[in-house]
């Protein structure tokens, strides 16, 4: 997995009423004196969730036993083109295969829905990936079960979890290699396949792990990623704050910024994402972009909708958060799933400390309970033209 690959860290707790954890551009505030009691203020309703089981931690074999054919759908993920049509976690179509060649070798992968005909469905997944993968390989099942290895795939936005394949390789009598991995969902009648066969020449005598470590470089790094959506929802093609009501707890989402990654005007300065927290500094070292992306305290997460729980978050960065009046933020936008899009709502706000002027943005999920941020400070240059530029590189993935 590429490191700019960015995912929920858990250690970075939010209040979005109270106080970020550890996390702030300004001073702790000096404790205020006691005030008169306020008003009672009447809090917003619970905004109504749909009822969505949460899948698996991991899809191992035998936790595809545990996926809802009414809820889940699982299959191949692939980039869009554009995002016209939205952002598919699962590629829709079972008609569709899709080949790469490099390094002398070819490599295709598809899927296929509710269509494995010779398969015993009412059997473990394991079983039925090592069936699978014997038939496309016409050979023995005895010799891809004692012969073959357990490997891991991404879940495309799901970081931490993967998805477990059952995997064989070997080499043809004129010198050829390849090696073939298959998972089957029984639960689904869904079977996944990817395929490598290379040419006599540097592969020929190649282990199994070689041809494995080579797969990635033929079919492509994003290419082994698996998609697990939601029947109901697979396609997301915007994210307005009404929107987010319809995401659940066991919806995924992070921070997508390959692009900034390779952008010369930038660097990647300090952090790590697993701490919430990561920054990039421009090339003149005049501005700094903080990149934040943490979990949403649960005691407020189900009141609030997203606009609400998104100006929270945007007051905890101001020097004084008691001074934050929403009329005081204006509507932005972030991309959903890759940059070039505007396509997720988010709140923003210019504020400055001293000589040094900032401008965050901030967008709240209060489903899934995540809260994302960038706060751009410069010394002399428009923060909010530096903001442009690195939202411009980034975007949220968001798998419902």
């Amino acid at each position: 997995m590429e490191a700019s690959w960015r995912y929920l860290g858990s250690v970075l707790i939010i209040s979005v009423t109270a106080a970020l954890a550890g996390c702030t551009t300004s001073p702790t505030p000096e404790a205020s004196p006691a005030i008169e009691p306020a008003d009672a203020v009447v809090s917003p309703s619970p905004v109504p969730r749909p009822d969505v089981p949460a899948p698996p931690e991991r899809l191992t074999f035998e936790a595809g036993a545990d996926l809802d054919a009414e809820v889940w759908l699982a299959g191949w993920h692939t980039e869009p083109i554009d995002m016209s049509h939205g952002y598919p976690v699962v590629y829709p179509r079972d008609d569709w295969e899709e080949k790469h060649l490099a390094e002398g070798c070819e490599s295709s992968r598809y899927h296929r829905f509710g269509s494995l005909d010779g398969l015993d469905l009412t059997l473990d997944d394991r079983t039925l990936s090592d069936q699978y993968l014997a038939q496309i390989l016409e050979m023995p099942v005895t010799e891809v079960s004692d012969g073959g290895s357990d490997v891991s795939f991404p879940v495309v936005g799901r970081w931490p979890m993967t998805a477990d394949f059952r995997v064989r390789a070997g080499g043809w009598s004129d010198g050829g290699s390849w090696l073939a991995a298959v998972r089957v969902f029984g639960a689904l009648d869904t079977a996944l396949v990817i395929r490598l066969d290379c040419d006599p020449g540097p592969m020929t005598g190649a282990t199994g792990q070689q041809m494995f470590d080579l797969l990635p470089q033929v079919v492509g790094l994003d290419a082994l990623d698996v998609g697990l959506g939601r029947v109901d929802w697979n396609v997301v093609d915007a994210l307005s704050f009404d929107d987010g009501a319809d995401l659940v707890a066991s919806s995924g989402a992070q921070w997508v910024d390959a692009a900034l990654m390779e952008d010369t005007s930038w660097k990647f300065d300090d952090g790590e994402p697993n701490d919430g927290n990561w920054t990039f500094a421009s090339a003149d070292g005049d501005c700094t972009a903080e990149y934040q992306q943490s979990r949403l305290d649960e005691q407020d997460g189900g009141g609030p909708g997203d606009r609400e729980a998104s100006d929270a978050l945007l007051s905890l960065w101001l020097e004084d958060p008691d001074t934050f009046e929403p009329e005081d933020a204006v509507d932005g936008a972030f991309a959903l799933a890759m940059p070039g899009n505007d396509f997720v709502a988010m709140r923003l706000i210019e504020h400055s400390e001293s000589a040094v002027r900032s401008v965050t943005a901030a967008r709240a999920f209060t489903g899934p309970l995540f809260g994302f941020a960038i706060t751009v400070t410069c010394s002399n240059g428009d923060p909010l033209k530096a903001l442009e530029q690195v939202t411009a590189k980034s975007a949220i993935r968001v798998v419902p």
